[in-house]
Parts: structure tokens; sequence; C-alpha cells
């Protein structure tokens, strides 16, 4: 997992470092990081039947040579001077599918692998992974190798996906049952859908995260020249900025379980929230790379406490035969605003920039971004609820609306 999460972070500063080398336009440069995302909003509901139907850990190993070749594919073109920005959308779009399904598979595969005692404990290390190679460690790579030649680091990315593809023949998954009859697609997603709107705490936490990460768009559709203008970086310094973040997710992985039986869930979620606003304020009020950095690693820290204890409910509740579904009809909801959030970024900074001037308009999205978030912690006070946070709860504890 780490691997491929490393790769993915490099894509996420690769693709859009190469659009600035074709285009200089906000709005075109935006469209990079919304086709990287918007398959979320399109795939998501037939990837998550797909993953309840066949075998995860071919799933898993298919997905990671497909993005391979897509990388390769797009190392070949920049290296021989032929990457227009169709062919950089067309790149972004692929891997951005394949990712979607290679994504919800992973965690559907969680609780097969560990008990229900130490989902926790095994979330905390899978979201870790996730934010540390694919939001950190991922990005700062990218920038280091941007800033050796654009061709390394779509090489290193795909090199990295077919490593992921061959550890996964060392995986091994307890079986499954499979007494399912057998039903069409459309069948199998509306008793998914109808699982999921039943039950309010997944609807809830499905529809704040998917504000949550909206706003998250916005604000960091146009970090690149955010970065370039504002703070003056190079591609190498750039990537650098991300690192305080993997040292913030790595201790909200290592403290989630001791603050949850301290503090109680509802109050951590409630933290994560409020905490997300003010990071998302300072950069945008910031100047220096050293702040931006500090809110950086505070929003990675509560952004990997909240995504743990989220994960591990989802898994706790949902019936082993249902969690591919259900699972990515919440991140549907969940990641399917990103591709609006990349293209609203882009417009916001287009209008606000005309208006006003560049850097009062590279600055406006990261205020809407904390504006966003504080609303969602005034209305998480009245919305989330302490008891279906015990380690212990299941299904049944609450009622359906």
């Amino acid at each position: 997992m780490f691997l491929a999460n490393l790769a993915s972070g490099i894509s996420s500063v690769a693709f859009p470092w190469l659009a600035t080398s074709v285009t200089d336009s906000a709005l075109l440069i935006s469209g990079v990081a919304m086709l990287l995302e918007l398959p979320w909003l399109l795939a998501s509901l037939p990837a998550g039947v797909l993953i309840d139907r066949t075998n995860h850990r071919w799933t898993l190993g298919l997905t990671h040579l497909f993005r391979a070749l897509v990388a390769g594919g797009i190392a070949l073109a920049v290296a021989t001077g032929s990457a227009p920005l169709a062919l950089i959308y067309t790149a972004a779009f692929l891997i951005g599918s394949a990712t979607v399904l290679n994504e919800n598979t992973s965690q559907v595969v969680v609780p097969r692998l560990v008990p229900s005692s130490l989902l926790e404990r095994a979330n905390g290390l899978l979201v870790m992974t996730d934010t540390v190679g694919g939001l950190f460690i991922g990005p700062w790579l990218g920038g280091l190798l941007l800033g050796t030649s654009l061709v390394l680091p779509f090489l290193f990315e795909g090199g990295l996906f077919v490593l992921s593809a061959g550890l996964m023949l060392l995986v091994v998954l307890a079986p499954r049952e499979r007494d399912r009859p057998q039903r069409t697609m459309r069948s199998d997603m509306v008793e998914g859908l109808r699982y999921f709107w039943r039950h309010p705490t997944l609807r809830t936490l499905g529809l704040f995260l998917g504000l949550l990460n909206l706003s998250s768009a916005i604000a960091l559709s146009t970090q690149v020249l955010f970065a370039q203008t504002i703070l003056g970086l190079d591609a190498t310094r750039f990537g650098l900025l991300f690192l305080a973040g993997g040292i913030g997710a790595m201790l909200g992985a290592w403290l989630t379980s001791t603050l949850e039986r301290r503090l109680g869930a509802r109050r951590i979620l409630l933290v994560s929230l409020a905490g997300n606003a003010l990071s998302s304020l300072l950069i945008g009020l910031a100047s220096s790379a050293v702040v931006v950095a500090f809110a950086i690693a505070v929003g990675g820290m509560l952004s990997t406490i909240w995504n743990v204890l989220t994960v591990s409910y989802r898994q706790r509740v949902v019936p082993e035969e249902m969690l591919g579904r259900v699972n990515s009809i919440y991140r549907l909801l969940a990641w399917g605003p990103l591709p609006l959030g990349s293209l609203l970024g882009g417009l916001i900074v287009t209008v606000s920039g005309a208006l006003t001037n560049k850097e009062l308009g590279l600055r406006t999205p990261l205020l809407i971004a904390a504006l966003i978030a504080m609303a969602l912690t005034v209305f998480g006070v009245t919305r989330l609820r302490e008891g279906i946070w015990s380690p212990n709860y299941r299904v049944g504890e609450e009622k359906s609306s």
C-alpha cells in the first residue's frame, strides 16, 4: 500500500506541474486536479458492485499494473516532447479511474486481515501510509524529481506501481462467503444505496466529509501557483512543505486510539473539523513557508484521526457482503465533490484575481475553505452523537431513519 500511495502522491504534484509547462492558466491547470478526482464521482458506484463480486487480490494487482502502464506512457510522451494538455488530461483521468477501484478495495480487505478489536490499530497504519505516502512524502519526492527532470517523476511512479503489483502475490486473505444469489448490477447498487441512506450516522459522516473535501479541493487546486507566486518556492522546496504534513499524519495515526479512550470520538471529530478550519485560515493569511508547513502538519494530524475513526466505524457496522458497495457509496459522497472543488478553485482564483490582484486571488480559495470547515463544526455539535462510537458498537443498536 505504501508504495502505491507514494506513487499517487508523486502524481498529485507531477501532473499539475507538467501542465504549467504547457499553460499558465489557473483554470486549465486546475483541470488536471479535477480529472485526477473526477472518477470518484463517475465510477464509485459500479466499482463498489465489482468489489463485492470479484477477487480482491487480483483487483488490487491489476489496478496497480494499469496505472504503471499509464505512467510509463506519459513519461515516454514527455521524453519525446509530445505531451500536449489533452494527453495530460487523459492520463490523469485514467490513473484516477484505476485509483478509485484500488483504494475502495484496499479498505474492504482490512476486516479480512484483522479481527474487529484491532480495526482502529490496523486502519491507523493504513491511513498513515495513505496520508504520509500519498499526501506528503509522495508530493515531496515528486517535487525533488521534478527539480531534476520532468520525465523522472513518471518513470519513478510507474516503477512503484509495478512493485506494488508484485507484492500483492504475497498477500493471503481469509476466504469470503459466496452464497449470494446472482443479481443485476443495478439491483446490487440500489440495495447498497438503500442501506447507506437509511443509516443516519453513515449518511451524516459521508455528507460532512464530502463538504470538507470540497473545501480542501477548492484550497488545493491552485497550490502550485500559491507556492510559486506567494511563497516563492521552486519544485524541490515546494515538495518539502509536505514533509511536515507527513509528521503530523504519523502523529495522528499513533494517537488516535489513546485520544478516543480519553476524550471520546465525538469530541475528537469536532476538534478535527475546527482544526481544519484554522489550518486553512492560517495558510490563507501566511506568506512564510514555515507557517504554511506548520499548518499543513496540523491539518495532516487531524485528518488522519478523522479517517481512522470513521473508516473503522464503517468496517465494524456494515455487513461483509455489502461492505464494497456501502464503502464506495460513502467515498462517492466523500470524494465525488473533489473535481467540482478543483474547478471552483480555479474559477475563484481567476475571478477574484481579476477583480483585485493575483495574490489576493490565490489566497481567496483558502479563506473560503476555512469558512466551510467552520460551518461544519457548528453543525457537527448537533449532528454527531457519542454513543455510536463505542468499540463494541454493532448494527442494530441505532435505529435507521
